[in-house]
């Protein structure tokens, strides 16, 4: 018989967790308070009290041939004639409740069903108690209990949870059973997409990691995603997370997913979207201020056995049912990803230690993640693991808060102690920038003041403006920095920078075990991408393990539909100007050999600006910042049945990776440099960690993220088999072994001009 574990918390929350959407989180000091409080309360009860005792209880469902194991510990126990069963709770605020909160009662109050039933007792008490972090009782309330009662209770709780399970399991068995009967999306593999698809379903079976590169176009989505489904069938896995760096990297697994659903296939299927994207009410996300925030767990129930009912778990779709029950879409989908099959979303919904989906991460292992593009997985990872206190966008906030609050308000007071600890860091004269070998006692502590203070100042209706988004960001970043400080200091350097207004940033130094340690356990995680190259490597960046696999699958599409050319310019910074010249002349033979449809990638914005200047051929150039729709125009002359179309774009931005333009819509490419990351104190900083940690500092730090970005770019080239095109790379260090070394292996560098160019278009006519 099956047996599924539940944890009498989870119980208890699935009925009573409140009824509006309050601030997610607590305070900074309240986490450490509540830790604290519930440790001296049990100190001081005395030597009749027993701590954190266990109690279970195991009860059968027999129509779903199952059984339940419900545990729990109790907080505080005394055994007597009359048991007394104690769960402790930290007072918060300055007044102490006047009767005890439903949850936290009706959690001691499973303890009592099931030590009663355990022990065939008659009758407890159950107690409430509300301390102070020294463990000194703010109020208390005891609630004699018979077993009967406390029966009637517990099953007041488990009803509605054996309902919401029976519904589960009904949709599993159909699921299931189309599982079992679906077949590959697409009428054939292409070469290694069923090596790769083998190599997933074994990693998901095994409980370990897979890394895999995947040449771009080869259909690296359906191939990881198909097996995935396969083994969900199977039972292998409870949940599958498709993981993107971008919501534009999507479109692969919503067009495999499509596809399969053609069959048909009976699938749960969440896409979430960022919550500014979901919000329609754009105010604070507070019942004071938001409809949809008040009430909204009441109403929430309802509109998900609604959902149940319907496989298209789209953002418009849930949209749609939000907007039919005034619902909260975003915290609406997140209910919806504790039972998805298959959720697609953002890496930070399973990786980031403050965002991700607790509910579902915290609670359970039973969980495959395929991680899309993930070249991009490093530098994520250690962007979740950094923080900062950000100084400028801590004095533009404190200048709003006095305008809207007064210099009296507790928020303004806590930046401007936060701002002069900042000014106190020890720093050289005269400095731009430097790294602290430890963070000062006073920025510490004035960080975690202006972090609850922000936090409160987050339900008060200020008039912030656009300064209301600013905070958000203030506030992540700070958070992020506090994060960092409970963490081993080995782990991070401290850097600062800025003259007058100073910024200092956590930075995360090894991102490896920490990705090894949170995907540790989880029912298979696959990291893929088609620059994942050199693989070895990119394990060990990612603290994969002996027992992981690395999975290199060959191009299949023939090596002489891609022509690529190397042309010697010196891009460096220095010689930039000079290399305007030669840029703009290998363009124009790239434009004269076939008016074509055409991107060429700059490794900056202001590089890109030079050659624009220079650049005699019509043109459009990319801009730092565009829009949705400005970048869907950007690209809506890329058909095949469009005219000659030339770009130019900023190398690793949107348009060099996540695109798919296949066939005659792009015949080619330029890439300017190598796409070394910036030379700054940040990249400096990692270069020197893994000098000693890996032995190569400047191939980890700027070297392979670099060649990573060219290799996107080229990838943009060659989609399908039928595809020809033609790469230009314009650096003299592609003729180092080196970078050499980085290439994809199928490709094929020459030195070329116009004429290599006018012959391979000659060949297709």
């Amino acid at each position: 018989m099956e047996t599924i574990r539940l944890a009498v918390r989870a119980l208890v929350e699935f009925t009573l967790h409140g009824e509006d959407i309050l601030r997610l989180g607590g305070k900074t000091q309240d986490m450490q308070d509540g830790t604290l409080g519930h440790k001296a309360r049990q100190a001081l009860l005395g030597e009749a009290w027993a701590s954190e005792v266990p109690v279970e209880l195991n009860l059968p469902v027999e129509e779903e041939e199952l059984a339940l194991h419900i545990s729990g510990r109790m907080d505080a126990f005394r055994d007597g004639d009359i048991p007394i069963i104690e769960e402790i709770k930290l007072c918060q605020g300055k007044h102490a409740p006047e009767s005890p909160w439903p949850a936290h009662e009706a959690q001691a109050v499973c303890y009592g069903h099931m030590l009663c039933q355990a022990q065939g007792i008659g009758q407890v008490v159950i107690r409430v108690a509300y301390v102070d972090r020294r463990g000194n009782l703010r109020a208390q309330f005891d609630t004699p209990m018979t077993a009967e009662a406390c029966r009637e209770r517990f099953e007041a709780l488990l009803i509605p949870y054996l309902r919401r399970l029976r519904l589960l399991r009904a949709h599993r068995r159909a699921r299931n059973a189309s599982l079992q009967a679906l077949r590959f999306p697409y009428p054939d593999y292409r070469a290694g997409q069923r090596d790769m698809a083998v190599q997933v379903y074994t990693a998901i079976r095994l409980g370990r990691r897979l890394f895999a590169s995947m040449p771009t176009g080869t259909g690296k989505s359906a191939a990881a995603l198909f097996p995935a489904l396969k083994a969900l069938g199977e039972g292998l896995t409870g949940q599958v997370y498709y993981l993107t760096a971008r919501t534009t990297q999507r479109q692969g697994a919503l067009e495999a997913l499509r596809r399969m659903r053609r069959q048909p296939l009976h699938l749960w299927a969440l896409t979430l979207d960022a919550k500014d994207k979901q919000c329609p009410e754009k105010t604070i996300c507070h019942p004071d201020w938001c409809p949809r925030a008040r009430g909204h767990f009441l109403r929430d129930s309802e509109a998900l056995e609604e959902m149940l009912g319907e496989d298209d778990w789209s953002p418009e779709a849930i949209r749609r049912m939000a907007d039919r029950h005034c619902l909260c879409p975003f915290e609406f989908s997140l209910s919806l990803a504790e039972i998805a099959d298959l959720t697609l979303c953002d890496y930070n919904y399973a990786l980031d230690p403050s965002v991700h989906i607790q509910r579902v991460f915290d609670r359970t292992s039973d969980v495959t993640l395929l991680i899309d593009e993930a070249h991009h997985l490093t530098e994520r990872v250690r962007d979740m693991l950094s923080g900062a206190v950000n100084g400028p966008g801590i004095r533009c906030l404190r200048t709003a808060a006095g305008k809207a609050a007064g210099r009296k308000h507790p928020l303004y007071k806590a930046m401007t102690e936060t701002l002069r600890a900042l000014d106190d860091l020890p720093a050289e004269d005269g400095a731009e920038e430097g790294r602290l070998a430890e963070i000062p006692q006073s920025l510490d502590k004035s960080a975690a003041a202006l972090a609850d203070a922000l936090l409160d100042a987050s339900t008060e209706h200020f008039p912030w403006n656009e300064d209301g988004e600013r905070m958000s960001d203030t506030l992540t970043a700070l958070l992020g920095f506090l994060w960092a400080r409970r963490r081993d200091d080995g782990e991070y350097a401290f850097l600062w920078q800025g003259k007058k207004q100073r910024t200092v940033t956590a930075l995360a130094l090894e991102v490896g075990t920490y990705f090894r340690e949170t995907t540790a356990g989880m029912r298979g995680v696959v990291c893929f991408s088609a620059t994942m190259e050199p693989l070895e490597d990119m394990k060990r960046l990612l603290g994969g393990e002996e027992e992981d696999a690395c999975f290199a699958m060959p191009s299949p599409f023939p090596r002489e539909n891609l022509l690529i050319l190397q042309e010697s310019v010196n891009t460096r910074y220095r010689w930039r100007e000079a290399a305007c010249g030669q840029i703009v002349n290998a363009v124009r033979r790239l434009w004269e050999a076939r008016a074509g449809k055409y991107i060429v990638f700059f490794p900056s914005f202001a590089f890109l600006r030079q050659v624009s200047e220079q650049l005699d051929i019509p043109h459009q150039a990319q801009r730092a910042s565009m829009s949705d729709e400005e970048r869907r125009a950007f690209l809506a002359p890329y058909r095949p049945e469009g005219e000659p179309v030339l770009s130019l774009c900023v190398l690793g931005g949107v348009f060099s990776e996540g695109i798919d333009l296949p066939g005659a819509a792009l015949d080619g490419v330029a890439v300017v440099g190598v796409g070394l990351p910036q030379v700054g104190q940040k990249q400096e900083t990692l270069r020197e960690y893994y000098e000693q940690t890996l032995g190569d500092g400047f191939l980890y730090a700027y070297m392979i993220p670099g060649m990573q970005k060219v290799a996107q770019a080229v990838g943009r080239v060659i989609r399908t088999e039928h595809d020809r095109g033609v790469a230009l790379l314009l650096d003299d260090r592609y003729l180092q072994a080196g970078y050499r070394r980085l290439c994809p292996p199928h490709w094929t560098l020459r030195r070329g001009d116009g004429n290599a160019l006018r012959a391979f278009w000659e060949k297709e006519e």
